[in-house]
């Protein structure tokens, strides 16, 4: 996942030959919420330096 200052972010999906591949970009807040490009809703439930959960429902 790619988050942009912009208030968007990307979710990157295994493609063809391994290659990333975006998908359509969704919304963050600040406050840990996230909607999908593709529709769906999340939450930001835990972050540390290397890892994020997200509670997803779609």
């Amino acid at each position: 996942m790619e988050f942009r200052a912009d208030g968007t972010f990307v979710e990157y999906a295994i493609g063809r030959g391994d290659a990333p591949e975006a998908r359509a970009a969704g919304r963050w807040q600040a406050g840990g919420q996230l909607a999908r490009g593709t529709g769906g809703k999340g939450q930001v439930v835990a972050a540390t330096n290397d890892r994020l959960d997200i509670d997803w429902q779609d």
